[in-house]
């Protein structure tokens, strides 16, 4: 059995949001840091504020007229943030702390500008895996420039699935990286939609945990084995419309990113890199909500093992199922069948190959659970929960904060 936790990271660092995105497993590297864009909007307090005054402005947050802009407009300070870590595939089990100050938007007079946050974090989970690092969110012009970069370094004890002998055995990997990125952003004209580039830089070193005299295994561990950089240049498209930034019901969010790894930018090989992902929120009727989710990422068979892509479905371990191609589709549908509480259900499917001719031959990777929610109106409408969910080979639950969709 499994248990981690599902956080909604709206702008920060976030692959499905327009954020900034790590490959393969910085992707988990990233988990500590998550946590902080969705805390400060939510908490974080300005100096001297009565508390009187504190709660009246939250009292106003309701679910259908909350937007992050009323609180990081009127809020700002430094918060000490508390971080459990439960993801599996780093140990089960692990915690760690966030410093951050959420900055005053006061110059911009768009309702929908994000909050301006600065924050360094760190943690540690129980298979000695660690990360810290620096990082910083904000915009310009009146939220027609967004900015998001960040430094990490880190330390993670991780498993990689690979064939041998027509049997799947995992190879356990500690992989020392540091890493940074820096993403920005422009508006074309008054829309949602947002263009500009991104790069990305990290370099791992990896030390496989296994030894065997055997020539087969040999040549995986040392397709695992040795120092590697990645130097991507991408490009961003980015279009949400969605109500409710944290925890959405209607509306589309739409990405597509386009990069480059190259000797140029930094890195040890050439090769490219897309993904593409489509969200679709609705409501059929009076309580019933819907959502459906299409993903796919593609990349050249020379990229390190780390940077391959991998299935992301709940219930699935994180890394589990890679290939050069993935791609995944999921739908989900929520009963809010009384006041502030609602129930759930999920099923998705996903496929990784490494070539598309392939396809018929690659598994099908699937999940299902379902779970509940209680809506926190008076802090934006996030909702907050508990899931289940199947897969395959595996059982996991989970600790829903925010959108887990």
């Amino acid at each position: 059995m499994n248990f981690h936790i599902q956080i909604n990271t709206n702008n920060i660092f976030s692959q499905r949001s327009g954020g900034i995105c790590f490959t393969g497993l910085q992707k988990i590297l990233l988990l500590l840091f998550f946590l902080l864009n969705l805390t400060f909007l939510t908490y974080a307090q300005r100096p001297g504020q009565s508390i009187r005054k504190m709660n009246k402005m939250m009292d106003e947050l309701y679910y259908d007229k909350s937007d992050t802009s009323r609180l990081s407009n009127q809020q700002k300070g430094i918060l000490p943030i508390p971080i459990i870590v439960t993801e599996p595939a780093l140990g089960g089990f692990g915690g760690g702390v966030a410093l951050g100050y959420l900055h005053s938007n006061k110059r911009s007079y768009r309702k929908d500008t994000p909050a301006t946050v600065t924050g360094i974090f760190g943690g540690m989970t129980m298979n000695k895996s660690w990360l810290y690092g620096v990082a910083h969110s904000g915009t310009f012009l009146n939220d027609h420039i967004r900015y998001t970069g960040g430094v990490i370094d880190s330390r993670v004890n991780i498993a990689f699935y690979r064939e041998f002998l027509s049997v799947t055995i995992p190879l356990k990997v500690r992989m020392d990286m540091w890493g940074t990125a820096h993403k920005l952003l422009f508006r074309l004209g008054e829309t949602n939609l947002f263009l500009g580039p991104r790069y990305i830089f990290s370099k791992t070193v990896s030390h496989p945990d296994i030894s065997t005299s055997n020539p087969g295994l040999d040549s995986l561990i040392n397709s695992i084995t040795g120092s590697s950089k990645l130097g991507l240049m991408g490009v961003v498209f980015s279009f949400k419309n969605v109500k409710n930034t944290f925890s959405p019901d209607r509306g589309f969010d739409v990405g597509l990113y386009l990069d480059y790894n190259a000797t140029f930018f930094g890195g040890d090989e050439n090769f490219l890199k897309s993904e593409a992902y489509a969200k679709y929120y609705f409501q059929p009727v009076p309580k019933l909500y819907g959502a459906i989710r299409f993903e796919g990422e593609f990349i050249e068979s020379n990229a390190p093992f780390y940077a391959i892509p991998y299935i992301d479905l709940r219930g699935v371990p994180a890394m589990r199922y890679q290939g050069d191609n993935v791609i995944l589709t999921e739908t989900q549908w929520r009963w809010a069948f009384y006041k502030d509480l609602s129930v759930l259900g999920f099923v998705g499917t996903a496929k990784a190959m490494n070539d598309f001719s392939n396809f018929n031959d690659a598994e099908w990777i699937y999940n299902y659970g379902g779970g509940i929610r209680y809506t926190l109106k008076k802090l934006f409408g996030i909702r907050l929960g508990v899931d289940t969910a199947w897969s395959n080979e595996d059982f996991a639950w989970y600790i829903s904060v925010g959108t887990s969709f």
